[in-house]
């Protein structure tokens, strides 16, 4: 299967994985620390699809995908946020949720401009304004428990968020915007994806259908980080943009599976 089709799929999958957002996913009464770690780390993740969707739009890499992306995953982070806004129980959660929610503002009129270079370099900036928000505010949900298991759904969410950024960067290389910097960034999320896959397959006690998600990410992050690592020229890496967001796509389909996971895992072990 050709990543093109790869990243159809992915899309259609994500929607299921993801939820509607036509109705609260659950009553905030039944929120678990477990399910709150997992959206505020889908935050993260979002902040970094929705650069990677603005910058389709701005570099033409199916532009019409990009816009649905970018919709799709405003409105996720949004939803996500009314629903953490319900479960504040520390006062790091309050603080960090509150940062998460200031840098959000600036960041989503700045995605409801057009996509060009003149304001590229502020997306550059404030998507990872967003995204470092986002963490602290899983950190801190993290935190109330300090459970394995809970750690755990960080973990994979971590490799959910990285997926996203990594193609993040590969684009911000394709334009070419502070390329040096991208570069570099790129591969410093390469190599904290390697680690982090280093910490799901070496963790014991997992139940089948994790083992076999594990394993079967560890397989298409062999495809997506040979394909990031394939040296090209500007003019190349728009030619092979297309095939980094179709991969990446469907790496996140795959982690939103693990994530989910673990997830019920934590919620199995009384958490």
């Amino acid at each position: 299967m050709q990543p093109a089709h790869l990243g159809r799929m992915a899309v259609l999958v994500l929607v299921a994985l993801l939820g509607s957002d036509a109705a609260p996913a659950y009553a905030t009464t039944d929120m678990t620390v477990a399910a709150a770690i997992n959206k505020a780390g889908r935050q993260r993740m979002l902040s970094q699809r929705q650069a990677k969707a603005w910058l389709m739009i701005g570099l033409g890499v199916a532009p019409d995908r990009g816009q649905a992306i970018l919709k799709e995953s405003t409105t996720r982070f949004d939803t996500q946020l009314a629903e953490l806004k319900m479960y504040t129980p520390t006062s790091d959660v309050r603080n960090a949720l509150s940062g998460l929610e200031r840098e959000w503002a600036d960041y989503r009129t700045l995605l409801n401009t057009p996509a060009a270079v003149a304001s590229a370099d502020r997306l550059y900036r404030q998507n990872d304004a967003v995204q470092a928000a986002a963490h602290r505010l899983t950190l801190a949900y993290e935190k109330i428990s300090g459970a394995a298991d809970d750690r755990l759904v960080n973990v994979a969410g971590r490799q959910r968020m990285l997926s996203q950024r990594l193609a993040m960067f590969y684009l911000f290389q394709a334009w070419p915007v502070n390329t040096v910097a991208a570069r570099m960034e790129m591969n410093f999320a390469r190599a904290e994806f390697a680690s982090g896959m280093h910490q799901l397959s070496t963790t014991l006690h997992r139940s089948p259908d994790i083992k076999a998600a594990v394993e079967q990410l560890d397989r298409e992050w062999l495809a997506y980080r040979d394909a990031l690592a394939q040296p090209r020229d500007a003019a190349g890496q728009r030619r092979a943009a297309a095939d980094i967001v179709a991969l990446s796509e469907q790496v996140l389909v795959t982690t939103e599976r693990l994530v989910a996971l673990y997830e019920a895992q934590a919620v199995a072990g009384g958490r």
